[in-house]
């Protein structure tokens, strides 16, 4: 009779850390999944914001192509867009910073130029680069307070040579 009450406790005691073992196992899975989750949506955001960043490169170049310099006697030198509601943390700030290198007949005098790139060898070269800054900000929308969150910036710089049949 001594045996089987040691057998049942023993048992009890079996049964305890089998189900010990699982919630352990169980608490895990949950705790690897939503990191996981967390993860996959931060690295979301940063794809979001680079897809967005090389979307408004080409964006400058065709606002650069388009704009008529003479009637307006300027250049396109920024653009700004929210996409969404940014400070909410489910959107984006797009900051686009044109500047011009070159040494070109076709921009009006009021136009910034950055650095005017003289050849002496080729007085008539009609070279004309834009550098285009494109910054993408946004917030951690996994954060927990999403007013107090720092900004998330994505930069992406590109030279784009402009050619003298797109100027006129």
């Amino acid at each position: 009779m001594i045996k089987s009450k040691n057998r049942k406790g023993f048992s009890l005691l079996v049964a305890i850390f089998v189900i010990l073992m699982l919630s352990l196992v169980a608490s895990y899975i949950y705790y690897a999944s939503s990191t996981i989750a967390k993860v996959g949506s931060t690295q979301y955001q940063k794809d979001q914001a680079e897809l967005y960043a090389r979307s408004y490169t080409e964006y400058a170049i065709m606002a650069i192509d388009s704009y008529n310099r003479s009637a307006n006697n300027n250049c396109i030198t920024q653009i700004n867009q929210n996409i969404g509601n940014p400070d909410s943390g489910q959107g984006f700030k797009v900051k686009v910073l044109i500047s011009y290198i070159g040494n070109n007949k076709y921009l009006p005098a009021s136009c910034p130029v950055t650095a005017r790139l003289p050849d002496p060898s080729n007085p008539n070269n009609d070279t004309l680069m834009a550098i285009i800054d494109v910054y993408v900000s946004y917030k951690d929308s996994q954060h927990m307070d999403i007013a107090n969150s720092p900004w998330i910036t994505y930069h992406k710089r590109s030279l784009q040579k402009l050619w003298k049949k797109r100027l006129v």
